[in-house]
């Protein structure tokens, strides 16, 4: 019933593909990818991803730094470094909205595309580890769904090896605060440390704001043996 159910939709989707997210035109169906990824040709080539002159930490958009950023200098992350993709506004901003909040999960196609395109060639036997959601999140978690359709459209090796437990919201907190909040909050899951840890693990989260949740995991799998901590995420707060 179920199977019958998806199947269903998809030919729908085939049918009646609807608009694009971003500028309302409607999709014919043969934009590549689509369906599922409901946002057009013309806006996919319109997003403004990061260009090669960014912080060789966090990944930030440079403008007169030199390789690492004033807060990269400052702020002793342990994780490796972070590629993001977009900068967090405009049209990737409101992409990641619906995302996250208004369940647009046909997304999670596109934003998987964007960072298998993304990853560094050293990065591409590395296994993906999402980082938990909050608990309680009553929507779907974004960084879950682009890992799971890296993993059924791109091939990648998908572990979730963390879970956190509580902590209170982050939004409105600062990089010392942010850290303070999470601290004992991210954990290794249950199991996950007795078949043995890769060596390199790449994060995947949606936005990377000041830092402290992609620093806790990477320090929660450093303790747990993992030898290098990669990142990526899908926009970076500028």
């Amino acid at each position: 019933m179920e199977r019958g159910r998806a199947w269903g939709r998809q030919l729908l989707e085939a049918l009646f593909p609807g608009r694009c997210l971003l500028c309302g035109r409607w999709l014919s169906g043969d934009e590549p990818g689509a369906p599922p990824v409901p946002v057009c040709d013309l806006c996919r080539m319109s997003l403004e991803t990061i260009g090669a002159e960014r912080c060789g930490k966090c990944g930030i958009g440079l403008v007169s730094e030199r390789s690492i950023c004033m807060r990269c200098r400052k702020a002793d992350f342990v994780f490796e470094s972070n590629v993001a993709i977009f900068p967090y506004s405009r049209q990737a901003k409101e992409l990641i909205r619906k995302l996250k909040f208004e369940g647009r999960v046909r997304l999670a196609g596109l934003f998987a595309d964007l960072a298998a395109a993304a990853f560094p060639p050293e990065w591409e036997t590395y296994p993906i580890a999402p980082v938990p959601p909050r608990r309680g999140r009553k929507t779907p978690d974004p960084a879950d769904r682009v890992a799971a359709c890296l993993e059924k459209q791109h091939g990648k090796t998908v572990r979730r090896l963390l879970e956190r437990t509580g902590g209170l919201q982050q939004k409105s907190l600062d990089l010392p605060r942010r850290r303070e909040n999470l601290r004992g909050m991210i954990r290794l899951a249950p199991d996950k440390g007795l078949s043995g840890l890769p060596p390199q693990v790449i994060l995947l989260d949606d936005i990377f704001t000041t830092g402290a949740t992609i620093d806790a995991c990477a320090r929660v799998l450093h303790d747990a043996g993992c030898e290098r901590v990669y990142s990526l995420t899908l926009a970076i707060e500028e």
